[in-house]
């Protein structure tokens, strides 16, 4: 397995500049390329924890619009006062439904979640499809029509699988690997744009 200095020149960065995560430059990269966020707009950050996401939203969407940061463990140090953290497991009826309490349809849902790893490549993205599976369906009850959906995930063999079931339920479905992602990292990201709530019949 690839070794990598913790403390690297992002890390670095994000502690200069107040991020809580160096993933926040993933987010800021993929942002650039393809136009994720707009004023007002209602955001999920899945698997926010510690937050560096959702800090990226929050400046992005201005003072009217909204982040929902959801996670295992709680989030600290964002204290804005359009940001509400939820603590709760994203498979749980009760979850989603406080989830679509807060709001009923989000236009932007974005994850970085990722399994322990255990230094096989093939468990790793295993574990990794499984997550976004669960995320996916959090996706298909919560998003607006029109709407999002970006996710980490670790390749491997089943994100061809992945990327045909996401062509049905969006129009426009990219794979995209920041500069700020580490060296020999399994990551990648996948953006799907214009979710069509439509075909959730047909997949």
């Amino acid at each position: 397995m690839a070794t990598y200095d913790r403390k690297d020149k992002f890390y670095l960065k994000a502690k200069r500049e107040g991020y809580l995560s160096r993933a926040a430059y993933k987010l800021i990269e993929i942002e650039n390329k393809y136009k994720l966020f707009r004023k007002n707009m209602t955001v999920l950050d899945c698997g926010a924890a510690p937050g560096g996401w959702s800090q990226v939203a929050i400046e992005k969407i201005g003072k009217s619009g909204k982040v929902v940061g959801i996670d295992l463990d709680e989030i600290k140090g964002i204290h804005s006062p359009n940001f509400i953290g939820v603590v709760g497991d994203i498979e749980l009826d009760e979850v989603i439904e406080n989830l679509l309490n807060i709001t009923n349809r989000y236009d932007l849902v974005i994850s970085d979640i990722a399994p322990n790893t255990i230094g096989v490549r093939d468990a790793d993205h295993y574990n990794s499809y499984e997550l976004v599976m669960k995320v996916l369906e959090l996706v298909k009850r919560c998003l607006d029509n029109g709407g999002t959906f970006v996710f980490k995930l670790f390749e491997g063999e089943l994100r061809s699988k992945l990327i045909k079931e996401l062509k049905v339920l969006f129009k426009q479905v990219y794979t995209f690997k920041p500069d700020a992602t580490r060296k020999g990292s399994m990551e990648l990201y996948i953006v799907a744009k214009g979710f069509i709530k439509n075909n959730l019949i047909e997949s």
